[in-house]
């Protein structure tokens, strides 16, 4: 048998089809898709990418929302050597130029209308004559690079080329041949921008290696052939492609796709499909703890749930356990340019291995953890930024050699920016991000420990804690509170009682606000840089009228 670790995209796709052609793949509201079927489709999809001009090397964003076109287009590009751009599809006219030009895309999928947003509108923003010009010619002087535009589902939007007129098309089997004959598994297959929480997005590039970290994933899970996997984090985001749309391949599972993240459909889906994996953000445990609790469902299918992209508190994993009746919550940690799941809590680890938010490596590369000012390799027990070696690294950051060596040091090692420390075990446990560590009085201090601490209050829901600028001391905590549903009385000094004893004093937060909500991105993450700002605002307002 062959390695899978070893081949592309488009032959993994096509031993799975091969091996199983009459098991579900996709699996939308209004239709069920084969193995057989999809890959019959992929080959269609990159027929006509091949008639229309592209080839190996070509780069094609795809700035849809979840959807068997999305998937399509991702294997019918890879199986021909071009390499996909995944969009995010909440970003507007000015985040849409920069991706498709720093990018170089020469081909986008698009949609017409989705959430009431204008999606062709957008792009008129960008290319002011579009709709004059013709389909598979695209001419724009600010993306020079484009040239055609393919469109999802039933409407065409102007200048557009149908993705179902390509699928109604036959496919030259001996032109596909030839071309998925020419990719290298060390071709690059993926540029994957940055949430650029802190500035611009930059472009992580990933090759077929995607492949290996997925398969680290369905074994992190307990994923097995006939499972069925709710398809619910984008798929723009690397989440949903390395934690779900891969393994689905890899073993043959049903992948359940839903369009938008909605509580109460993913319960349902739970249900109706028998899903055995879930994962993701806090945010969406949260949302099903609320759902569920409303219209309970019969969840006994759900074997395992992974849970990261955020500091995870205590609380949240032990009612995520209650909440889908299985001891499998998964504590995982990883970022966009190592391909989402550096570590991972094992499978049968005790509750509390999760609890504390930490994992093992999940795959055979390398880390370690050194000192940020020296760069001298730490111990067991302390404290540094994890840097990380091996196929789980990017290949670097796309047309920005200056971020990519910044990235990188000189032997390899790929520089997270995230503190953390492993165990005499070899677990990982993170503490916060370099640029979010705070020093009291000289004593570091770090928001995630003080933030699970707050967390094990009953009528906290969520907290987020930032540094804030103090005369004596340097930096003091400042606490952005979130109540519980239906919680008691909570007040700032209730708040800052709850610290006090349990923590150390300097850790204990001097200001405490309490919010609704919390600033995000567009991919679910918390922008703490804007709680900052407000932070900061706050206190020299307060000293000013002091």
């Amino acid at each position: 048998m062959q390695d899978l670790a070893q081949i592309s995209l488009g032959d993994l796709l096509r031993r799975t089809a091969s091996a199983m052609p009459d098991a579900d793949f996709l699996v939308t509201e209004n239709d069920r898709i084969t193995f057989s079927r999809f890959d019959e489709e992929v080959d269609r999809v990159a027929d006509g990418l091949l008639a229309a001009g592209f080839g190996k090397g070509d780069h094609v964003a795809l700035w849809v929302t979840n959807s068997p076109d999305w998937v399509r287009m991702l294997f019918a590009a890879a199986r021909i050597g071009m390499v996909v751009i995944p969009i995010n599809t909440r970003f507007k006219s000015g985040e849409l130029e920069y991706i498709l030009r720093q990018s170089d895309a020469r081909a986008l999928l698009m949609m017409d209308t989705c959430w009431g947003i204008d999606y062709p509108g957008l792009l008129s923003a960008v290319i002011p004559d579009l709709a004059s010009q013709q389909p598979g010619h695209i001419r724009s002087d600010a993306l020079p690079e484009l040239r055609a535009i393919f469109s999802w589902g039933d409407s065409t939007p102007p200048a557009a080329i149908s993705m179902n007129s390509l699928l109604q098309r036959p496919a030259d089997a001996e032109r596909v041949r030839a071309a998925a004959e020419a990719v290298r598994t060390e071709d690059p297959v993926l540029i994957c921008y940055t949430s650029g929480t802190t500035g611009r997005p930059k472009g992580a590039m990933h090759s077929h290696a995607v492949i290996r970290q997925s398969m680290n994933v369905a074994r992190a899970m307990g994923m097995q052939t006939g499972d069925a996997v709710l398809a619910h984090m984008p798929l723009y985001h690397v989440a949903g492609l390395f934690m779900g749309v891969l393994p689905a391949v890899i073993h043959g599972m049903s992948l359940i796709v839903m369009r938008d993240w909605n509580a109460d459909r993913a319960l349902d889906l739970m249900e109706a499909e028998k899903i055995a994996h879930f994962g993701g953000i806090p945010t969406h445990f949260l949302d099903c703890f609320d759902a569920q609790e409303k219209r309970p469902r019969d969840l006994g299918s759900v074997r395992a749930a992974w849970i990261g992209g955020a500091a995870v508190s205590p609380e949240v994993v032990r009612r995520a356990r209650k909440v889908f009746a299985t001891p499998h919550i998964l504590a995982s940690y990883g970022m966009t340019e190592t391909m989402i799941s550096t570590t991972f809590t094992r499978y049968d680890d005790p509750p509390e291995i999760a609890e504390e938010n930490t994992g093992k490596l999940s795959g055979d590369y390398e880390a370690r953890i050194v000192d940020p000012a020296t760069g001298a390799t730490l111990g067991a027990g302390e404290i540094g930024e994890l840097q990380l070696r091996g196929y789980i690294v990017m290949k670097g950051y796309y047309k920005n050699p200056e971020a990519t060596r910044e990235a990188m040091t000189p032997d390899g090692w790929f520089r997270t920016g995230d503190l953390g420390t492993f165990d005499e075990r070899g677990y990982l446990r993170i503490t916060g991000r370099i640029k979010e560590m705070f020093i009291v009085g000289g004593s570091n201090t770090y928001p995630a420990e003080i933030e699970a601490h707050l967390e094990t209050h009953p009528a906290i829901r969520q907290a987020l804690v930032v540094g804030v600028p103090h005369e004596r001391l340097g930096q003091v905590g400042y606490a952005f509170i979130r109540r519980a549903e239906d919680a008691g009385p909570l007040d700032e000094q209730a708040v800052i009682d709850h610290c006090r004893g349990a923590i150390a004093d300097y850790k204990v937060p001097r200001y405490v606000r309490f919010v609704d909500a919390f600033p995000m991105t567009e991919s679910g993450k918390i922008q703490r840089h804007v709680l900052v700002s407000q932070a900061e605002a706050d206190v020299a307002g307060a000293r000013a009228t002091a």
